[in-house]
């Protein structure tokens, strides 16, 4: 199976979550570039799939660094865990140091409701609730998510904007295109098969794109 396809694969079975049988995926990493539209390539995102027992596992990496002159002006560091019990988040943990500046997130699901634990206390949230992080599909189709950063209630809307054809590494791949608004403005684009093949987002009034590499 290719690895755009097991992606979508597993991004569709997040979504749905077929019971008794938890974690389907085998084990694999994908890798994205993050570029600046001043700066160019300023880092990478990788995210590893894996299984302890029925839970699915997912483990994100992000580093990047802007320099202007050989000197180094912003710098990011992230580290997301994830564990995934058939369609429901049951743990979610952050660590990022966003140019010197810590963040720390812990969500625990607790019966009917999400526990999350961040720098300005503890929130509770919809037991239905995800993470910001797009690289589950699910995220288009909830009003509500929380910032995988800060740990913050974000409401927000999902609408579909065509599809368009993106470069995934040597190939050209169509690609459904949604627009992010209220709380968070973003474009997200996903393949036919749910995959996440890229992000939009402005920081400082720059864009930042986040693309998938193959």
């Amino acid at each position: 199976m290719g690895r755009v396809l097991a992606a979508g694969v597993l991004a569709v079975w997040v979504a749905t979550g077929p019971a008794g049988h938890a974690c389907s995926r085998p084990p694999g990493q994908d890798t994205y570039t993050i570029k600046h539209e001043l700066f160019g390539e300023i880092g990478r995102h990788v995210i590893t799939y894996s299984c302890e027992g029925d839970d699915l596992v997912v483990e994100t990496e992000i580093d990047g660094e802007a320099t202007m002159l050989s000197v180094p002006v912003y710098a990011l560091e992230g580290r997301y865990r994830e564990v995934w019990h058939g369609d429901r988040l049951i743990s979610f943990d952050s660590r990022v140091d966003d140019n010197g500046e810590l963040f720390e997130v812990k969500a625990r699901a607790e019966g009917d409701h999400m526990r999350i634990d961040r720098r300005r206390g503890t929130i509770e949230a919809p037991a239905s609730i995800v993470s910001d992080h797009p690289w589950n599909y699910a995220v288009i189709d909830r009003t509500l998510l929380f910032d995988a950063r800060r740990g913050k209630l974000r409401h927000v809307q999902v609408e579909p904007a065509g599809e368009e054809t993106l470069v995934i590494g040597d190939a050209k791949v169509a690609a459904d295109k949604y627009v992010v608004s209220g709380d968070l403005e973003r474009v997200l684009w996903y393949g036919k098969d749910g995959a996440w093949l890229q992000s939009q987002l402005e920081y400082s009034g720059s864009k930042v794109f986040v693309t998938r590499q193959e």
